[in-house]
């Protein structure tokens, strides 16, 4: 069971999961079991205020030590109740402990959960729809610790239980709007684009035969596979870019393709989406500058859902927005960067 409580009622045993950025703490790990109090002291002096603790994984798991137990509408960050509790288009946020080193399921026991999971009639759609993410989670921080061809092979066989059960099941698919991580990392980052991006193109492309709609959503899942070239600290750089990093960053769309190629997974709808979802409309994009038609359907489809995540997830130089918000920056401010006919459907699934 996870339980939120305040630092200042930490007890060593305790396994701890800091929900934070790790430029903001001052441990190597973000969840780890505490061993003495020093740990704690430094926590406290971190200004984190409030933290998650395991249980299941705790030695102290008292009553008592979980006294001051923080409601989970709460914020982490300052303990208050969040703005974005209280609208209307507030999302259910998925408990999704950051994998440490070492602690990944293996990829073949994900895909396995995964099938048991969607062929369980008895389960709400609301449950399934979040351990289906969690399931698409744990598939990402396998394929982006390790890309190489058995986790990229295992990655695209979940990708495709995945889309036959969104494609196949309205009831999941219309919960899967209201699941976010706004955690920041490439593989939460990588599973809500993956997610967002199959949803839509279920809208976009009902009706129509002849498309591979797996390897559609597994190219949506794989569209950062290049970041994995992309040295760490750039990555996570919590200020602005020099000239010189942006120019790497950019690079990663064909970097995608190059590991893809590799490891022979490299199908026309996977290179269309990695090489093509950071392209514009008004061919201001990258890395080729392509424009309106020459740009793919897939990839209009991903740098939507790619830029709603940026807008709505939580990163270190700037506040995370709402659905509203983040959809009417991009109607307002990035006028000409997307089809506005992929948008209208966009914006109709969070209804």
């Amino acid at each position: 069971m996870i339980k939120k409580i305040r630092t200042e009622d930490l007890k060593v045993g305790m396994y701890v999961m800091l929900g934070q950025y790790w430029l903001r703490h001052s441990f190597m790990k973000p969840n780890f079991k505490i061993t003495s109090e020093k740990q704690i002291e430094k926590i406290i002096s971190d200004k984190i205020p409030v933290v998650k603790v395991d249980t299941s994984k705790s030695d102290v798991i008292e009553e008592e030590g979980l006294s001051r137990e923080i409601p989970e509408s709460r914020d982490e960050d300052t303990g208050q109740i969040p703005k974005e509790a209280l609208r209307p288009d507030s999302q259910i946020t998925a408990e999704i402990p950051t994998p440490e080193p070492g602690e990944l399921k293996p990829i073949d026991q994900i895909s396995k959960e995964l099938r048991t999971t969607i062929e369980d009639t008895s389960m709400p759609p609301q449950i399934k729809a979040k351990a289906v993410y969690n399931h698409s989670i744990n598939m990402m921080s396998n394929i982006l610790k390790e890309p190489n061809a058995e986790n990229i092979q295992f990655g695209k066989r979940i990708a495709y239980d995945i889309v036959d059960h969104i494609l196949a099941n309205d009831e999941t698919a219309n919960c899967m709007t209201l699941i976010t991580s706004h955690d920041y990392y490439n593989f939460t980052h990588s599973a809500n684009v993956g997610m967002l991006s199959i949803l839509l193109a279920k809208s976009v492309f009902k009706g129509r035969h002849g498309l591979n709609m797996q390897e559609i959503g597994a190219g949506f899942f794989l569209h950062d596979l290049g970041k994995c070239d992309i040295p760490h600290y750039i990555m996570n750089k919590p200020g602005k870019l020099t000239p010189e990093e942006w120019n790497l960053i950019r690079k990663h769309p064909p970097y995608g393709e190059k590991i893809l190629k590799a490891t022979g997974h490299l199908t026309n709808e996977c290179k269309i989406i990695t090489t093509q979802h950071h392209e514009r409309e008004d061919g201001t994009g990258y890395p080729m500058g392509l424009s309106k038609s020459h740009i793919h359907t897939f990839a209009h489809i991903c740098a939507l859902a790619d830029v709603y995540d940026g807008l709505t997830s939580m990163r270190p130089y700037k506040q995370n927005v709402t659905t509203f918000e983040a959809l009417k920056i991009m109607k307002d401010e990035m006028i000409g960067h997307s089809n506005s006919d992929i948008f209208e459907k966009f914006v109709l699934m969070f209804r």
